[in-house]
């Protein structure tokens, strides 16, 4: 057995069904017999595809998306998924060739060679490392796994020469060890932490995407200590819609800011507190008094911050809360929640895109799975389309890339085959990632590509107006985004109203295959012509 197979029958005693990645001629090894080793393999159009397809199969499936790419530009193409998995904390195991070990470090022109590879990725891994041998892989593999279990989960980086892929060697197996787990945190911090929330008069929790899966703790502690439960981006769907306790992703509205100043504890679950919530919204971040912080991640601090990170998991937590607190009368807040619940959907009315968004609601069966881009109508579904169950909301949170929606709504369909999945987006960021339409279509997976095409640029063209600057580069287009996606394969609709929408989603997602609705948006939300003259008089 070569290395390059051992490599794949070790990935399966981890678990490992699926690879995403594209072969080259330095990673021939990594794919000889895959089909005998139990592992199956999507091959999207460029490597950027395979990490976010990686990405989300994670987010959906709950285990770790793997890649096999190619040294140099097949590495450095996957780049941008690499950066957004770690920064909204998914794990992702990039397995890369390397030029021969004898050509490490010489710079000679060889093939792909890039120097350093591993330090390039380093900032954005857990770990990265460029290995000599064979040993070197299997333990770099099992650390992965293990520290994934009990820190907070990133990319790891294994690169791996090539002439090291071909060398013949023995069956590589995972050992038998205990997982380690980190020391456990002072018992006088976690008392501390109790005492806080047990004397806290006006509590909030702040939760995030790492609570995601602990959506019942986070509902029982809420209830226990009568908090409002204020969700980021990556908790969408955490607590149901209507729970009165749930505001929502309401952060940047001013009501929910009220609460928050007005609150003497604030309880960050699985949050770094990111200034993301409110970026380009207009709204400053609120200022926030007693911040007790609870997170696998002890080394994110908010500058409010007085007291250490306590290092647990959030159902965790919320065990020993549940354990050492005393209920507290609902009342004072579900009323405190109610005033920003208010604002919320005040907020939602006043924005002209939620017809469009309700729209989308009305159409979606309970279990669909929706990813979303860089894009209108996507920006504005993070705060105003519910969802009552978490992991179905998958987004480009940390990183706000262009392109991710299309190829993980892939990574998702293959992580929960039979479930529809939408991938909402604009003309402008699908036009980064659309050649995966043909990915989608060799899938034949219950896959809608919802296209909301507004001529361009819209929301940087509202940008450049906000900030008093004449738009440029705004205006671009695809021509003809129906007839692409026909090229592709997929059976296509132009909804032209509200109404429309909803029956043309309604029809995709009970189509078997790939669909694309192409939404051209109304003469309010699309760029204007004029932006177009000034670019071309410049």
């Amino acid at each position: 057995m070569r290395l390059g197979q051992a490599i794949s029958a070790l990935l399966t005693e981890y678990g490992v069904e699926h690879i995403f990645g594209i072969p080259g001629v330095h990673t021939l090894e990594l794919f000889r017999d895959i089909d005998r080793s139990g592992l199956n393999v999507t091959i999207p159009r460029h490597e950027q595809g395979a990490g976010f397809m990686a990405d989300a199969y994670t987010r959906v499936s709950g285990k770790p998306g793997v890649c096999y790419l190619i040294t140099g530009p097949g590495v450095l193409n996957a780049l941008t998924p690499i950066a957004q998995a770690w920064h909204d904390s998914t794990p992702m195991l990039v397995i890369g060739s390397a030029v021969t070990r004898e050509q490490l470090g010489a710079h000679r022109g060889t093939l792909h060679d890039t120097p350093d590879l591993a330090e390039v990725l380093r900032p954005f891994t857990l770990f990265s490392e460029t290995v000599t041998s064979a040993e070197r892989v299997a333990t770099l593999i099992d650390e992965a796994f293990r520290r994934w279990q009990h820190e907070r989960p990133r990319p790891v980086y294994i690169g791996i020469p090539r002439d090291l892929l071909e060398e013949e060697i023995g069956e590589l197996h995972r050992p038998e060890t205990t997982r380690s787990e980190p020391a456990p945190h002072p018992e006088a911090t976690i008392t501390a932490a109790l005492t806080a929330l047990a004397t806290a008069t006006r509590p909030v929790i702040i939760a995030g995407g790492g609570a995601r899966h602990d959506g019942a703790a986070v509902q029982a502690l809420a209830e226990r200590i009568a908090a409002p439960v204020i969700l980021t981006g990556n908790a969408k769907g955490l607590l149901p819609e209507a729970h009165p306790l749930n505001t929502g992703i309401s952060m940047p509205f001013p009501r929910t800011q009220e609460l928050i100043s007005d609150a003497d504890l604030i309880l960050a679950l699985g949050t770094e507190l990111s200034d993301f919530e409110v970026l380009f919204t207009g709204s400053a971040e609120p200022t926030m008094a007693n911040i007790v912080r609870i997170d696998i991640d002890p080394s994110v601090t908010h500058p409010d911050q007085t007291t250490p990170t306590l290092q647990l998991r959030v159902a965790e937590f919320a065990a020993a809360a549940l354990a050492t607190t005393t209920a507290v009368p609902r009342d004072s807040g579900t009323a405190r929640a109610a005033i920003a619940r208010e604002g919320l959907a005040a907020a939602r009315a006043a924005d002209p895109h939620t017809i469009w968004i309700d729209a989308i609601s009305a159409a979606l069966p309970e279990h669909a799975i929706l990813t979303a881009d860089s894009a209108q109508v996507a920006y504005q579904s993070h705060h105003f389309l519910p969802l009552d169950t978490p992991g179905r909301w998958l987004a480009p949170y940390g990183y706000g890339t262009l392109g991710p929606a299309l190829p993980m709504a892939i990574g998702a369909a293959i992580a929960a085959p039979g479930q529809p999945v939408i991938a909402l987006a604009g003309d402008g960021s699908a036009l980064f990632t659309l050649p995966e339409l043909a990915t989608a279509h060799d899938l034949g997976a219950n896959l809608t590509y919802v296209i909301w095409d507004n001529g361009g640029y819209r929301e940087i063209e509202v940008s450049f107006d906000r900030t008093d600057i004449a738009p440029a580069g705004v205006r671009t287009t695809a021509h003809n985004l129906a007839a692409i996606a026909e090229g592709f394969g997929a059976a296509v609709a132009r909804p032209t109203t509200p109404h429309e929408l909803t029956a043309a989603l309604q029809t995709a997602i009970a189509h078997p295959g790939l669909s694309v609705l192409v939404v051209e948006a109304p003469a309010e939300h699309r760029v204007e012509a004029d932006s177009l003259t000034q670019e071309a008089s410049a």
